[in-house]
């Protein structure tokens, strides 16, 4: 089952141009901390999902972005 994710609106992305340090609503880099964070059960507020959301969001990016030693 695919996790639909808010795609960003313009304000979204000039948000993130005046707050680089925040993600953009539904987006994670495939970082050493976002893998850290997971490993930690973080709850990704920046991302505005609910609980059960989250996980099944974590659970599609985890197999859509592959830790290879980052």
């Amino acid at each position: 089952m695919a996790v639909k994710v808010k795609k960003p609106t313009i304000d979204d992305l000039l948000n993130s141009l005046q707050n680089p340090e925040k993600a953009v609503s539904g987006e994670l880099e495939n970082t050493r901390e976002t893998w850290a964070r997971i490993g930690s059960k973080d709850k990704f507020k920046e991302l505005g999902l609910e609980p059960s959301e989250l996980d099944k969001f974590l659970e599609e990016w985890v197999k859509d972005n592959p830790y290879s030693n980052i």
